[in-house]
């Protein structure tokens, strides 16, 4: 019970914290405030795990389904506006950055040098791939970020912004290896045991060593020309990660679930908040794919018809708003939508939160093959990956991805192969770690961005508009941003920028990182 009571606590002060102001010393690991100085690794553990759940699966989650098209604002409530229009400033989405170089990356600091002069190499390795996946999400969210000298607020109490290409990106690369490098250490019987403190792997080393090979292709795969040897011994050596890496230690009470249902359901006391998107639910629909009863609610006008035994098609028992745009809720009024014809997003207390999620790892292969220009194995891994994704439903892919099935893959070209894998990776990221699906947009060009304003004709004559392809993204309603544009990254924050002289002058959400696609694509 202790180690769950820290596990809360460490969300509780997340939660708590949306809105946490910086001071000159937020690097100053001497006085971090989420544990005593008699921290063990047995407390520190657990708490970096959900200190790291707690702001990707939070912020990164809302960010991900609104900027995927998953989900939008719903059209009676305003408190995504901004979100879901890119109306992002250097005061958004602070808590990414205060949260991780304020609480998880000085615990894991702690946690390392601990375990290290205990001889503790399993908690060490575990500590390293954890260090490796925060500064991953963050460089992927910022840029140039603070590395080689964070985390040392004695000696660096302004620490300089790294070159996210050129040393943020082999520092994490040479952090992975070098705990796969400790794997026989980590696993010797010299070491404590680890029972419930890991709440994704249950202190299997294999798992973590695997799941730190896979981050390896994730990250190589930013600059697959540069990568293509590094590419191709990892696939030779094999050894990757089968299944999801995902928090799950949720519980039915305030500030003891998943992070996103705690702030968006529990503290706002709203369901009406997040609403079904047309650009996948109309994806979803076309499809057959029986996902959508997994990711979104039944509108309150089919439920009242279900209930009085009434048997109702997908198309009649789903709803959707168009991206960005509020339409009015009173019937009568022009392409009204009321409530009750519009599906809520799906969210529970369990929902578990993903760093990588299976279906993730086989697409991330099937990419690689494809690439390689292998359609054999690229189109094996991407049946798995399907598989995957539709499993963790409880969904069968097998007609779906068969010879002549709707998801069956197209190996005609490298190009067709891609454009396969990452469709289906984005359908993938829904309800799992969608800030990742938001990257791979940005980093391919897929799924495209649309000329087309909104998805469908109308609220009540469901036809597609007609310069709409299914799958692509559309320009919100209200955006800021030009009409094939969609934010690369997060501006260098507040929370930085006004206590750091080293900050550089930040740039505007619209330009590309260096491993993405240029605008408009």
């Amino acid at each position: 019970m202790k180690k769950k009571n820290l596990i809360y606590m460490a969300l509780s002060i997340f939660l708590a914290s949306m809105s946490l102001a910086s001071c000159d010393d937020y690097l100053d690991v001497n006085k971090n405030p989420n544990f005593p100085t008699s921290a063990t690794l047995e407390t520190l553990l657990p708490s970096v795990g959900a200190t790291t759940v707690a702001q990707w699966g939070l912020n990164g989650q809302l960010v991900g389904d609104l900027w995927n098209q998953y989900t939008t604002q719903g059209n009676s409530t305003n408190q995504y506006n901004t979100t879901v229009n890119y109306s992002i400033t250097q005061d958004s989405y602070n808590a990414f950055w205060t949260n991780a170089y304020a609480n998880t990356l000085p615990d894991l600091k702690i946690m390392l040098s601990m375990a290290e002069s205990k001889g503790a190499w399993n908690y060490w390795l575990i500590g390293k791939v954890l260090t490796a996946y925060n500064y991953h999400i963050l460089t992927d969210f910022y840029g140039d970020i603070p590395f080689t000298e964070a985390i040392n607020a004695a000696e660096f109490p302004a620490p300089k912004y790294d070159d996210s290409k050129t040393v943020v990106y082999p520092g994490i690369i040479a952090l992975l290896d070098e705990a796969i490098a400790k794997a026989s250490d980590a696993k010797a019987n010299t070491n404590p045991v680890i029972s419930n403190g890991d709440y994704f792997f249950k202190g299997n080393i294999d798992k973590w060593v695997a799941f730190a090979k896979t981050l390896k292709l994730k990250l190589y795969l930013r600059d697959f020309e540069a990568n293509k040897t590094q590419i191709s011994t990892l696939l030779s050596a094999g050894g990757l990660l089968t299944e999801n890496c995902a928090f799950t230690a949720f519980e039915d009470a305030t500030n003891k679930g998943n992070p996103l249902y705690e702030y968006n359901i529990r503290q706002l006391n709203t369901k009406e908040n997040i609403r079904a998107c047309h650009t996948l639910l109309e994806y979803l629909l076309a499809y057959g794919d029986p996902r959508i009863g997994s990711i979104y609610e039944v509108t309150a006008a089919a439920q009242i018809l279900i209930n009085n035994g009434q048997t109702l098609t997908d198309r009649e028992m789903y709803g959707g708003l168009p991206c960005g745009t509020k339409p009015p809720t009173t019937e009568g009024e022009a392409d009204a939508v009321p409530l009750v014809n519009s599906s809520r997003y799906k969210q529970a207390y369990t929902d578990p939160v993903y760093l990588m999620n299976a279906a993730e790892t086989y697409f991330l292969v099937a990419e690689a093959q494809a690439r390689l220009n292998k359609p054999t194995e690229a189109k094996a891994a991407y049946d798995e990956g399907v598989r995957k994704a539709f499993s963790r439903f409880d969904k069968d892919a097998t007609d779906f991805i068969k010879a002549g099935g709707v998801y069956a893959f197209d190996n005609s070209s490298v190009n067709t192969m891609l454009k396969s894998i990452l469709t289906q990776k984005w359908l993938a990221g829904a309800k799992a770690n969608s800030w990742d699906s938001w990257m791979d947009r940005n980093r391919t060009g897929i799924p495209a961005i649309s000329n087309a304003e909104k998805v469908r004709k109308s609220n009540i004559t469901p036809g597609l508009e007609d310069d709409y392809v299914l799958g692509t993204l559309v320009r919100p309603g209200t955006t800021v941003l030009q009409p094939r544009e969609i934010p690369r990254r997060f501006p260098v924050p507040n929370a930085s920028a006004l206590y750091n002289k080293n900050a550089p002058a930040t740039k505007t959400t619209q330009e590309p990182l260096w491993w993405q696609v240029a605008q408009g694509n």
